[in-house]
């Protein structure tokens, strides 16, 4: 029974190449990814900045676009053009098989191109979603990304060491300054953070505004220093 409850899942909901959502080839679905991809994985290049496109020394945003944010780095692992679908059906089509494989991708970025990260933070906090959202959603997309480059890379997780206290307007529905705005006293540090040097994580960078209070949020209770790293930036 349980073998032909597979199968009329498998039809109805075919596996789908974690970056492109396209449906697999039998032989790729071990691997989650689809040929095309597989061959070439469009990671974000490692010299240009994710937020303005410009040339970086730093394999993350470059000076000029860190210098709003309170966070001390930022860098994002995909271009968000490049993985929209994959996002979509991960966060908004019941798609939780694909957290793991978005996650073991985001752990191999930072294993190419951000060693330091794994290095030099204590620990990894993702940016919360609000309770009754995560209810509708059935989960907080960050914290599956997390776990899956936690079990990847070993870096430690805080699931809940930020927490968001109030249900906001979507940040997409609003201008830069409506967006700074709605987030303000928003989140509440859930951990003792004193003295750490915090990962914060999310799944797609547009404004920098939710990062920048969340690392506001973890610097006033103590954090030794926060850093910013995306699946994807947009």
């Amino acid at each position: 029974m349980r073998r032909l409850m597979g199968w009329a899942a498998d039809l109805l909901f075919p596996p789908r190449c974690a970056l492109c959502g396209e449906v697999l080839a039998v032989k790729d679905c071990a691997e989650g990814l689809c040929k095309a991809c597989r061959e070439e994985i469009p990671f974000f290049p490692e010299d240009k900045c994710p937020r303005c496109g410009g040339k970086t020394d730093t394999g993350g945003f470059c000076e000029a676009c860190l210098r709003p944010f309170a966070f001390e780095s930022a860098c994002a692992a995909f271009p968000y053009e490049r993985v929209r679908t994959a996002i979509h059906l991960f966060k908004y089509r019941g798609g939780k098989g694909f957290g793991e494989g978005l996650g073991r991708l985001a752990a191999e970025y930072l294993r190419r191109a951000h060693t330091e990260l794994l290095s030099e933070v204590d620990v990894m906090i993702p940016v919360p979603l609000h309770s009754k959202k995560e209810r509708r959603r059935g989960f907080n997309q960050t914290i599956l990304l997390c776990r899956a480059v936690s079990a990847e890379t070993a870096l430690p997780l805080c699931e809940r060491g930020l927490l968001r206290r109030k249900d906001t307007t979507p940040q997409s529905r609003l201008s830069p300054a409506e967006r700074k705005e709605n987030l303000r006293g928003v989140f509440v540090v859930n951990a003792n953070v004193a003295g750490k040097r915090v990962l914060l994580v999310d799944d797609i960078f547009t404004s920098g505004a939710t990062c920048g209070e969340c690392a506001r949020a973890l610097y006033r209770a103590g954090a030794e220093s926060v850093r910013v790293f995306c699946l994807a930036a947009a």
